[in-house]
Parts: C-alpha cells; sequence; structure tokens
C-alpha cells in the first residue's frame, strides 16, 4: 500500500524540518511526503532543499488547514493519506502500525490513535489516552475523539464521502471524522502514532483565544448537518 503524507505549513519556522525528519524516519517505506505551502511569508523552499524526495506545492493565496490539505490529496494517488501538521512529529512506526491494521482489516475507513503532547519542544506528557477507546458516529457526536496527526484514511473513503470542507478553517477535521463515520468503521489504535506539538504563540489556530467561540460554532453546525444527513431528530443537543 502506499501512503502519501500530507503536511499544510503556514509559517511553521524551524519545526516543519522535524516533521519531514520524523516522516523520513519511518519503518514503513512505501510512501511520499508533500508539503503545501499555504502562501507563507517564510521562504520554506529553503528548508526542503535539503529534502529532495518531498514534493512541494504552494498556494497562490493563504487558503486554509483544510484547503491546503485537499491540494496534496488531489496532487497525490496512493491508497492511503495520513495527515501531519507542519509543527507535529509522526511516530517511527506509524505508518507500519495503521497499514498492518488497514491489511488485517479491510473494511475499516480510517485508522487513528494515542499520543503524546509535546510543550515547547522540551515536556513530553504522558500518553493522552489511557485506556483503549471506541470511535464511532455516536462518540463523535459527542467528542472529538480523534486527533489529526494520528490519522490515516483510505482514498477511496475520500472519494466516496469527499475532501476536507474548505469553508471550515477550525474544526474541519472534525467534520471529516464525522462524515466518514457516518459510513465507514474508524479503527482507533492504543499505541503511540505521533507527538502533538504544543508551542505558545504559535500559529496553531485551535489554540489561539480568540477562535473559540468560531470553534463553538463550527462544531455545532458540523453536528447539525450530520443529523440532518442522517435523519436523526434530537430535543436537546449537550
Amino acid at each position: 500500500m502506499l501512503v502519501d503524507i500530507i503536511i499544510p505549513a503556514y509559517n511553521p519556522g524551524k519545526y516543519l524540518a522535524s516533521a519531514i525528519k520524523s516522516c523520513l524516519n519511518q519503518r514503513y517505506k512505501n510512501y511520499t511526503i508533500t508539503v503545501i505551502d499555504d502562501n507563507s511569508t517564510e521562504d520554506l523552499q529553503e528548508t526542503l532543499r535539503r529534502y529532495p524526495s518531498v514534493k512541494y506545492i504552494r498556494n497562490e493565496e493563504n487558503i486554509g488547514p483544510g484547503a491546503s490539505r485537499n491540494v496534496g490529496i488531489r496532487a497525490t494517488n496512493g491508497d492511503l493519506i495520513s495527515l501531519l501538521d507542519a509543527d507535529d512529529i509522526m511516530y517511527s512506526n506509524k505508518l507500519k502500525i495503521s497499514v498492518e491494521t488497514f491489511k488485517r482489516k479491510p473494511k475499516i475507513g480510517m485508522t487513528c490513535g494515542n499520543y503524546q503532547i509535546l510543550v515547547k519542544r522540551v515536556k513530553l506528557k504522558r500518553p493522552f489516552y489511557k485506556n483503549p477507546i471506541k470511535i464511532d458516529h455516536a462518540s463523535l457526536m459527542k467528542r472529538n475523539f480523534v486527533a489529526s496527526g494520528s490519522t490515516t484514511i483510505k482514498r477511496s473513503v475520500l472519494d466516496d464521502v469527499g475532501l476536507f470542507n474548505e469553508k471550515y478553517w477550525i474544526a474541519e477535521d472534525y467534520d471529516m471524522w464525522i462524515r466518514i463515520a457516518e459510513k465507514y468503521p474508524i479503527e482507533y489504535i492504543h499505541q503511540i502514532l505521533y507527538y502533538y506539538s504544543v508551542i505558545p504563540r504559535g500559529g496553531s489556530l485551535t489554540q489561539q483565544k480568540d477562535k473559540k467561540e468560531e470553534h463553538i460554532q463550527n462544531i455545532a453546525e458540523i453536528k447539525q448537518a450530520s443529523r440532518d444527513r442522517l435523519g436523526i431528530k434530537v430535543i436537546n443537543d449537550k
């Protein structure tokens, strides 16, 4: 199975090199790496010259993380798509474990798994989930249990459910998990698959306090859209 690693990047600074290195260190070797430069003011090509095997695409304007991932997905053709943000680190066994899971359970549409938070690139916290969890549509409608950097998705599933909704700059990943869960099983892997980087004053939209209201509104809209597609009526959504 060919895996396409998709990395959207907007002014990632020095962290992009670490993200790329973590991909190049994968024990599973049948993969490609594509970096989508979302019209950064930084010169990402200077970093990428050190990694000639990495495909580079630059957006003509800043279009957001979901739309940037779509650019990368359309530009590749592998069987599986594995996501990583430009300031995060992929665990060396992520692809190996994920591919083995797809081979063992061919009906699943997506894999995800456990992760650790890396604070300021210095402090590594304990694994986020202490125990295995079940992820399906019902659980996702209560809470987003999926961390995007842990995911690997079948391309055929994206052909069916569609790509990332480009109107969402925040919670676009949650919208994708919900749409996949409506039609396909999601397999949670209780192993560390990546390290989620928390950098104060970094570029992550979900870490910006002024984006909190937009995040809440998007989540509510995504949930209602899913209910509408499935014909689910609720009296009260808590």
